[in-house]
């Protein structure tokens, strides 16, 4: 439907909105509150909760803000579609731009931000953003392996975002959350978080049968989880070197190849030595051959043994946990980066 402005006397409310466009909008609000339900509830089983119970009430303060939004912008929306057709110049590009700067402010930012001269440069959009990236406030939050994967994992998705069209990170991510590995995978890491809160703090001073079955199960766990994680970044960075394989490619990668593959990227690179695959595949066969008297481990992969302490054991074991819930906070940081990129598109020209 082509918008257009309506002559004074057609206009039906103080926002002087359209009668065409109530007609529009009350559609676009009644599509909306039919799936708010469901898009509450997709929220909630990616964060482990019951769907939120939304009173009759409080949809309808939803629906009234979002149409009062919707009245509001509704002169930007049609001044928008009248660029469209006008030709390309540099006065056109600053028009777009201050009108979804506008959209961006109207639909997101708080009254506070709305009000103030300096709300189309965006920053507040930036730091709003920025929050979802602050760790959360426990002790192991505050180790250095953790610290260390979350600082790698920056790198990494800086490296992708510098190299990589936007258009090109969407398709890899799409294919990805396409089928229902991305669920098992988001429910997997919500769990390991939950159980992280219950792990012992330091190895116990003697080799203990219940410790070691506890050690042996959050291995496997940290290293499957690893292994996806490092599965979706390697087919992210090799982008970056216009490789452009199909996601059944990289599903078909095993994690001998994803660590070989990772190994030639500086910042990827820096993920593997928080894994053994040795180890790993030794644990999936069944618990390692402790050895009390000597306080170690062996770890037997066919013919290749690994030896560990028992504090080694632990250690690392701990260090894979925390690699994992390091990168756990993937989508905030690609979030708040794409969210930069957005704000350094939409900035006014200063030469102006």
């Amino acid at each position: 439907m082509t918008l257009q402005r309506e002559p004074d006397h057609l206009m039906d409310n103080e926002c002087g909105t359209p009668r065409i466009a109530e007609q529009a909008i009350g559609d676009l609000i009644t599509a909306f509150e039919a799936h708010v339900p469901a898009i509450l509830q997709q929220f909630a089983d990616l964060l482990g909760r019951n769907g939120p119970r939304v009173s009759v009430q409080e949809r309808r303060r939803l629906m009234a803000s979002l149409r009062r939004k919707l009245r509001r912008l509704w002169s930007v929306f049609v001044d928008l579609e009248a660029l469209g057709a006008t030709p390309e110049s540099s006065q056109r590009t600053e028009s777009v731009k201050a009108a979804l700067r506008s959209i961006l402010i109207e639909m997101v930012a708080p009254p506070r931000i709305r009000k103030s001269p300096d709300a189309g440069r965006l920053e507040w959009l930036i730091a709003m953003v920025a929050k979802a990236t602050n760790p959360p406030r426990t002790a192991w939050a505050r180790q250095a392996a953790y610290l260390e994967a979350r600082t790698h994992l920056w790198n990494v998705l800086i490296s992708v975002y510098s190299k990589v069209p936007l258009s090109a990170v969407h398709a890899v991510l799409e294919s990805w959350a396409d089928g229902g590995e991305y669920r098992r995978y988001v429910h997997s890491l919500r769990l390991l978080g939950a159980a992280a809160a219950h792990f012992r703090s330091r190895a116990t001073r003697q080799i203990s049968d219940r410790a070691a079955v506890e050690l042996q199960n959050e291995y496997l766990r940290s290293a499957n989880l690893f292994e996806q994680q490092l599965r979706l970044l390697t087919g992210l960075v090799r982008r970056t070197a216009g490789v452009k394989k199909p996601w059944s490619y990289w599903q078909q990668q095993n994690l001998k190849n994803l660590m070989e593959m990772a190994s030639q990227h500086a910042a990827l690179g820096e993920f593997v030595p928080f894994i053994d695959r040795n180890v790993r595949n030794a644990l999936t066969h069944g618990p390692p051959v402790l050895e009390r008297g000597a306080q170690r481990c062996q770890f037997w992969d066919r013919d290749v043994c690994v030896t560990w302490s028992w504090e080694e054991y632990f250690r690392n074991t701990r260090a894979l946990t925390l690699a994992v819930l390091g990168c756990s906070y993937f989508d905030s940081f690609r979030q708040l980066i794409e969210i930069q990129i957005l704000a350094r598109a939409l900035a006014p020209d200063q030469s102006r």
